[in-house]
């Protein structure tokens, strides 16, 4: 299980080879296949490629981000309220939930 970081690593680099020989027949088969695609692609309405994004899911630099956010506001809430910001991080989102709920 990988934790999160504030300091991002670089990875380490592959190198990836592979051999080339040249198939005539392969390659007038790709073709062939890569032409039927296209013509199918062009008869097709414009909306059905689109896809649907999966949304709520953050990145890792943007939890990052947030993160650094989070800890930069509860210190300098800490620095200037004591440690009553604590309390307050946690009654604010409780209330805002028990909002929510009421509505539906």
């Amino acid at each position: 299980m990988k934790f999160p970081s504030l300091i991002r690593l670089t990875k380490n680099k592959k190198f990836n080879y592979g051999p080339r020989h040249y198939d005539p027949v392969k390659e007038d088969l790709e073709q062939r296949i890569s032409k039927i695609k296209h013509e199918k692609k062009r008869n097709l309405p414009h909306n059905f490629f689109k896809k649907n994004k999966e949304k709520g899911i953050l990145k890792p630099g943007n939890l990052q981000f947030f993160l650094i956010l989070l800890l930069s506001f509860i210190s300098i809430g800490w620095l200037f309220y004591g440690s009553i910001i604590f309390i307050l991080f946690l009654t604010i989102p409780l209330i805002y939930f028990l909002k929510l709920n009421k509505k539906i």
